[in-house]
């Protein structure tokens, strides 16, 4: 089973809902927090940074088609979905709202590990997800 946190902006690359660290780095970026919710952010991202690999790291060709892929947890990764969920409550309290999908078949997997995989969305869910706004 796969997870993916996912808002209601569209990321621009892979033109579906953007997934929780997009949200979370806008949210950084774009909104002035009080010092603890910035600091716990951050110290979250950072958090992941350390513990997380980046698949896009591991693109493979053509380029399109990982730009358009979409991260998501395994289910078994339960500290790091702890530590998502973390971030999700930081994110609602600015409104910011976070929706879950889970999913057996995330689509075409071009990166896994043991943590999450990376994959391109069969059509079906590709459209669902566009239809989310």
């Amino acid at each position: 089973m796969f997870i993916r946190f996912f808002s209601g902006e569209i990321q621009e690359d892979s033109r579906v809902s953007e997934g929780l660290f997009w949200a979370a780095y806008r949210l950084l970026e774009e909104t002035r927090l009080p010092d603890y919710e910035h600091e716990a952010l951050r110290e979250l991202m950072n958090w992941f940074d350390k513990h997380l690999a980046s698949p896009y790291d591991y693109r493979l060709r053509p380029a399109d088609l990982a730009e358009r892929s979409l991260c998501w947890f395994r289910a078994s990764a339960q500290e790091h979905l702890q530590r998502a969920w973390e971030i999700v409550t930081i994110l609602q309290n600015h409104d910011i709202y976070v929706w879950t999908i889970k999913l057996a078949e995330p689509g075409y997997v071009i990166y896994e590990d043991e943590v999450q995989v990376l994959a391109f969305p069969y059509d079906d869910l590709r459209r669902r997800l566009k239809r989310r706004q």
